[in-house]
């Protein structure tokens, strides 16, 4: 059985593709298990 813990948020910018179009991502994971918490696209990325 896995040990429950308290999500600790790591954010990271990554690039990624939405409709063909490039975007940076902002991504909030947890440090520990690495479980998606939040994610919002910042801008645009020129191509």
């Amino acid at each position: 059985m896995k040990r429950a813990h308290k999500h600790i948020a790591v954010t990271i910018r990554t690039i990624r593709q939405r409709d063909g179009v490039p975007f940076e991502v902002e991504r909030k994971v947890c440090r520990e298990c690495r479980t998606l918490l939040d994610e919002r696209p910042l801008k645009r990325v020129p191509a």
